[in-house]
């Protein structure tokens, strides 16, 4: 979409399409630090697999930096509290909004919660390995912008029956 059909949307529109952008850019960023996670466990040291695995990250990294090039093209088209707080005047964006960032917190308070309890114990140790805690906070953060992303994307969709 170019920017003079960018001016000519309502401020919903431009709202919902900066969220669905925020939305592609959380799952690129979830996909990249995952990979970037199961790169340092050495999972894929050689071979086929491990020339496919760089070339996801890769794609990933340039996703996650176009979408938030993309993204900061909308500074100033709507309400600047829109842009950084995520709190939109359109109320089924602000709604899709609130949503997906209510789950995506709760994943990450009950993952870290899950860390905080069983982090110490010698089987966790034993289990994880020796980076476990650094790893697995990783995946923790990872799966919230999985989550947010997943979230925001499939509301956006225009699927609003369940409500």
């Amino acid at each position: 979409m170019t920017a003079t059909q960018v001016n000519t949307l309502s401020i919903a529109e431009k709202e919902q399409l900066y969220l669905n952008l925020t939305g592609k850019c959380s799952i690129a960023l979830a996909c990249f630090w995952g990979l970037l996670t199961v790169e340092d466990a050495n999972v894929f040291n050689d071979g086929i697999f491990h020339w496919i695995f760089e070339g996801t990250l890769l794609v990933c990294l340039i996703s996650l930096i176009c979408f938030a090039i993309k993204s900061w093209s909308y500074k100033g088209q709507f309400h600047t509290k829109a842009f950084w707080t995520m709190q939109f005047s359109d109320e089924y964006t602000d709604y899709v909004s609130s949503l997906s960032i209510r789950l995506a917190f709760m994943v990450m308070s009950i993952g870290l919660m899950m860390l905080v309890v069983f982090g110490d114990s010698q089987w966790f140790y034993d289990l994880a390995g020796e980076n476990a805690l650094l790893g697995l906070a990783q995946i923790v953060l990872s799966l919230s912008f999985l989550l947010h992303g997943i979230v925001v994307l499939v509301k956006l969709q225009g699927n609003d029956n369940d409500e």
